[in-house]
């Protein structure tokens, strides 16, 4: 009769137990789910010139991207028929900023960083659009160039200035810019377009013969940085 009591308790009890285990159970499988931050996928494509056995990465202020270790950045791919486009993602906190450049890191394991301001992308509402860049060129609005150079020339001979920039032909003299003259102006040569702001720029002058065959200009790349805004101008003497 002692025991009779006890066994009804139990019996009455278990199935709260139970349902408050499971409670409890689902609590702890939702509590993690809700207090876990949502992450989203960007896609990121970037030009960059590279040697053989080069890699680029992407590094920034964030987990995902490695907080600026250059050893946890993310490496991007590219192939013989895609380069000079490197192409790779990147998980972000959705809702958040984050900040990042690009790398590049040698064969021997030396690492070179642009040397532009830190990029930054938002994922806000909706789609974020994928990111495409070039390498060590600032985003923002375009800033007006104008190159004057003075050289020499002779009958059917034309200047034109080439660099390591799109706009620039990337060093194709068949993509370089020409320069025109006139009878008031010669020796000086001058050419106007758009570049990239707060962007360091190396460029040569170059002479293209009637016969095609072309003439660089001697000494070491010519190096500047376009400002935010406004106007970029080089005077130069052909050397």
């Amino acid at each position: 009769m002692t025991t009779a009591p006890a066994r009804t308790a139990a019996a009455v009890w278990r199935p709260v137990l139970l349902a408050a285990a499971l409670l409890a159970c689902l609590l702890g499988a939702v509590a993690p789910a809700g207090a876990a931050t949502a992450e989203a996928t960007l896609w990121v494509t970037v030009t960059a010139r590279t040697q053989p056995g080069d890699t680029v990465l992407i590094s920034g202020n964030t987990a995902q991207l490695g907080n600026w270790n250059p050893a946890a950045a993310v490496p991007l791919q590219t192939t013989a028929q895609t380069y000079p486009t490197w192409k790779g993602y990147f998980q972000i906190i959705q809702g958040t900023t984050a900040q990042y450049k690009f790398l590049i890191r040698s064969s021997t394991g030396a690492v070179t960083w642009e040397s532009i301001p830190n990029r930054s992308v938002t994922d806000g509402p909706g789609t974020v659009s994928p990111i495409d860049e070039r390498w060590n060129v600032s985003d923002g609005a375009p800033v007006t160039a104008v190159f004057h150079a003075t050289a020499t020339t002779v009958y059917g001979q034309n200047l034109y200035v080439a660099g390591a920039l799109a706009e620039l032909g990337d060093w194709d003299p068949a993509k370089a810019v020409p320069l025109t003259t006139g009878g008031s102006s010669y020796p000086v040569w001058t050419a106007g377009l758009q570049l990239p702001p707060n962007t360091p720029v190396e460029y040569k002058y170059l002479i293209k013969n009637p016969d095609g065959s072309v003439v660089w200009e001697n000494g070491a790349n010519r190096s500047a940085v376009t400002p935010a805004t406004g106007t970029f101008t080089a005077n130069d003497t052909w050397r």
